[in-house]
Order: C-alpha cells, then structure tokens, then sequence
C-alpha cells in the first residue's frame, strides 16, 4: 500500500510540474530518474535493508529536468520536497568518487540560499549546527547529497542524534 502511494505521490508530482511549448500548451515533465532507497547505513556499520521500519522507508528522489539547472524531488515519508540542482563535474568531489550535488531553495547561480534539511524535515530530528548561519553554503542543508561514481548510487547523509544516516539509492 504504501509503495502505492509513493508511486501515486510522485506521478501526481510529475503531472504537477508543467512546461510550455512554442505554443504554450502545457506538456508534463518526464522524470529524468527516478531512485529508491535500497539500505540505510548507520554510523557506516549497521544496514537495514529499504530502511524498514524507520522514517525512511519508501524514501524516493526523483529528478525532473536537466542535470544542471534541473530539480530533485525528495520524497521521506509523506513529505516531499523540491530542490533546484547544479552539480558540476569539474567539481573536486567528482574526482574523489562522491560527486557533491549543490539543492538549491530557487535559483542554482553561485550564492543562491539553500535548502535546510532540518526545517524541511523537523519530525526526523536532524542534528543542528549553529555554525551553519551562512544559506548559501552547503553546511547550512544540515545534510548532503552525493553521487557515488562508482556504483552508480545516490547518498542522501543526515546526521541525527550524533549518528550518520546514509541513505543509499538506486535507480528503478
């Protein structure tokens, strides 16, 4: 049931989203990619498989739009957001393995304010930092999107009552 509202969810989402072409007629977005949480990795040691039985099960992101400039749409439990991307290859972090992924709140230009996980998600308790003043830096997400170049995977990691929670997603 609930795999059935997640796939609802991000179909409604979708349809939700429209451009227009040359002759404004509204056309639905494709999703780019769609991931699923496959395992939550806690503190790099313990794996529970789909995140079973912890807020984050059926977790989902969703990518509409161009890799650059386009749009995530993060799905924990019944709450979705949405974040603008800009992600660059020539970035440091592609060349050690874990391509760092900039969310946006709006605009993806350089100073843009971010997204903060903690505010969008208060239920999960993430961990604050209250030196993350700055919204147009990474820190302030209180959370960090990753592409794993090698597998293939995204790495959504939060910190919450001082344990590292990777969730880890495939591509369905």
């Amino acid at each position: 049931m609930k795999r059935l509202f997640m796939m609802f969810t991000i179909l409604i989402a979708t349809v939700a989203m429209v451009a227009c072409d040359n002759n404004n007629e509204p056309q639905a977005i494709e999703p780019r990619a769609v991931f699923e949480l496959d395992r939550l990795v806690l503190d790099e040691s313990e794996e529970i498989h789909h995140g079973h039985d912890t807020p984050f099960e059926h977790a989902t992101l969703t990518f509409v739009g161009e890799l650059q400039g386009g749009n995530v749409l993060i799905q924990i439990g019944d709450i979705v957001i949405q974040a603008s991307t800009n992600p660059s290859e020539e970035h440091p972090s592609f060349e050690s393995g874990y391509w760092h992924h900039h969310l946006y709140a709006g605009p993806t230009e350089s100073g843009s304010p971010r997204i903060n996980f903690m505010e969008l998600f208060p239920h999960l308790g993430i961990d604050d930092n209250p030196e993350a003043n700055d919204n147009t830096q990474s820190a302030y997400q209180r959370g960090n999107l990753h592409y794993v170049v090698e597998t293939g995977e995204y790495r959504l990691r939060l910190i919450i009552s001082d344990v590292v929670h990777d969730l880890m997603f495939t591509e369905i």
